[in-house]
């Protein structure tokens, strides 16, 4: 079977930000170290997924603040009813 490439009419997300890239270093680290944060993207920008999984340990093991431990729990929820997965894009 073929992978085929499609343009992109529009991408929807939810605000305000999850995390920042450029000043959550802890979580960034945790979330490329361990699951590859930065594969998928270009220059740090992009679409990438991470797991559930990953979101839960991170707010267990890591000294977060809590605005962002409240929206990587919203993210949580939401990435339950897509089969464990986050869908983010970086920008």
């Amino acid at each position: 079977m073929s992978v085929r490439a499609y343009r992109v009419k529009g991408i929807d997300y939810v605000t305000p930000n999850s995390f920042n890239l450029w000043h959550d270093d802890e979580l960034v680290k945790f979330f490329d170290e361990g699951y590859g944060l930065f594969e998928s993207l270009t220059e740090g920008a992009g679409l990438t997924y991470l797991p559930v999984e990953a979101l839960e340990k991170a707010i267990a093991e890591l000294d977060l603040e809590d605005c962002t431990v409240e929206a990587l729990k919203k993210d949580i929820e939401a990435g339950k009813a897509n089969n464990g997965w986050i869908q983010y894009y970086c920008f």
